[in-house]
């Protein structure tokens, strides 16, 4: 059993027993909960999951949208010393089943009475609504009673809290293990450096069901006690009234948050600074200098931004600590977390060389759930994760990633990645998001790139071509090009390349 004082639980329960009348959550209908009555609600829940037949080492569902309910959920679920499984509502019905076919719960929680989405998977489940005392009114699966419980660890260190499954890019979803003690580590650190800090409003718009939203916004506001703002869904409207009008100090978003905030400032004419942000942060992937400069512009704000997997809880690098930069390198390690950029065979690269970017600390994953052969092809036995991204390193220690090792496409027998490709796209005016692909064709690699105008705007490819001749190598120039309204995305906001990939394909077959 994980000790009381190590688990991820224990977060609300510390910040209750110093600060129980500041207020933790507050609600889309507005509702306030301090820490106090959240530590209460948890702890009524945890009693009934109990009744309901949940043990320790059980699994359980969490199918939602940002909301009180799933946060109790979530956190109840820790206290009974069971795995939580958080998806995104808003996955498919093959998405959802296959999750809940590899991670086999005890007992699966729809907030059916918050998201739409939900309360769909949970009539195809035949999941009947409760009223669970401390969470309200959800749809809630009979126990399985053919599922076995996983035994419980030695320590928090290896005791898994929370099971996160990767959008599946490359094949079927993967169940990323992370630890109490992992987590704990990346919350009480950040936590301790003050970001996010006690008097914080934070915006929670990243779902919960990945890595940063769970963790990076969630975790970390919590263990600083500071109050949470969760909404379902994300829209740039919601987000604009709230840094107007609900004080909110902190906005962490994916870059297409960004490009919708600033389409709506496009279409509004309406301003948003000053206001009372003291940080905004962006990840998920890197934003181009043009977006970035304007969304600093609107917000009053330097954007900070930095580097995470899922695999490590999320955090590796970030820039917080310091000015926000004005170019977009990834910062510098998370304090206790290693790098090491490596070369051909592992050897370590020179100075300012590129390398892939390998990974090693107490955030990261215990391995892929059921999976030991993954586990072991990306934590090699001396702890370093590969991670399959190429970075180089600048003279005072800060990271620039180049792109992924497996998206680097050759075409005409020279290098070419999409980062670069992607970047000098989104510079042309009126982009508000791009993606570039490599496509196996006649023995070599066509550039192929998606791109997504802002709204009520049309892009003219042959300028856009002759933009790009003046920016990019002739070899680096897209020859293939599509317009999509939008394009394809996770629930974070993360674009889809191999949902991309899948166009291309029906194109040419």
């Amino acid at each position: 059993m994980t000790p009381a004082a190590l688990s991820v639980d224990a977060i609300v329960d510390a910040v209750a027993a110093s600060r129980g009348t500041a207020i933790a959550v507050v609600t889309e209908a507005g509702e306030e909960v301090s820490y106090a009555q959240l530590a209460q609600r948890i702890g009524l829940a945890a009693d009934a999951l109990r009744s309901a037949g949940l043990r320790a080492g059980d699994r359980v569902l969490l199918v939602a949208e940002n909301c009180l309910e799933m946060i109790v959920a979530l956190f109840a679920t820790l206290r009974c010393d069971a795995w939580a499984v958080p998806i995104n509502a808003r996955l498919s019905a093959a998405e959802v089943d296959a999750i809940r076919k590899h991670a086999q719960p005890r007992l699966c929680i729809y907030a059916s009475t918050v998201s739409e989405p939900a309360r769909a998977h949970a009539q195809r489940a035949g999941a009947l609504q409760h009223g669970l005392p401390g969470i309200g009114v959800v749809a809630l699966s009979a126990a399985d009673e053919a599922v076995q419980p996983e035994p419980a660890a030695e320590s928090a260190q290896s005791q898994v809290a929370v099971v996160i499954y990767t959008s599946g890019s490359t094949g079927s979803p993967k169940g990323v293990m992370l630890t109490h003690a992992g987590l704990r580590y990346l919350a009480d650190t950040s936590a301790a450096l003050g970001t996010p800090g006690p008097s914080d409003r934070v915006y929670f718009a990243l779902p919960m069901s990945h890595s940063y939203g769970l963790t990076t916004v969630m975790l970390c506001t919590l263990a600083a006690g500071g109050c949470l703002l969760p909404v379902a869904r994300f829209s740039a409207d919601q987000l604009a009234a709230a840094i107007r009008d609900d004080g909110i100090t902190i906005f962490q978003g994916v870059p297409a948050m960004y490009a919708r905030l600033l389409e709506w400032a496009a279409a509004s004419g309406a301003r948003l600074a000053p206001n009372r942000l003291r940080m905004c942060y962006i990840g998920g992937s890197m934003i181009d200098k043009p977006r970035k400069a304007a969304a600093e512009a609107l917000l009053g704000q330097r954007l900070h931004h930095g580097y995470g997997l899922t695999e490590a809880g999320p955090t590796v690098t970030r820039t917080l600590g310091g000015e926000a930069p004005s170019d977009a390198s990834i910062g510098l390690p998370f304090p206790g977390v290693e790098v090491s950029l490596r070369g051909a065979a592992g050897r370590a690269v020179a100075p300012g060389e590129e390398g892939e970017l390998w990974v090693r600390g107490p955030n990261l994953m215990k391995g892929y759930y059921r999976d030991p052969v993954q586990t072991r092809e990306t934590i090699d036995a001396d702890g370093w994760l590969h991670t399959g991204d190429l970075a180089c390193q600048g003279p005072g220690g800060e990271l620039r990633i180049a792109g992924r090792i497996k998206e680097l496409i050759i075409h005409g027998g020279f290098n070419v990645y999409p980062a670069e490709v992607e970047a000098a796209i989104a510079a042309f005016p009126g982009i508000a998001q791009c993606a570039v692909l490599g496509y196996a064709t006649g023995g070599d690699e066509e550039i192929v790139a998606f791109i997504e105008p802002q709204a009520g705007k049309s892009v003219s490819l042959a300028e856009l071509e002759r933009f790009l001749r003046e920016r990019l190598a002739p070899y680096k120039i897209p020859r293939r090009w599509r317009v999509m309204e939008r394009l394809p995305a996770s629930g974070t906001g993360k674009l889809l390349k191999a949902a991309m990939r899948g166009l291309i394909e029906e194109s040419t077959a």
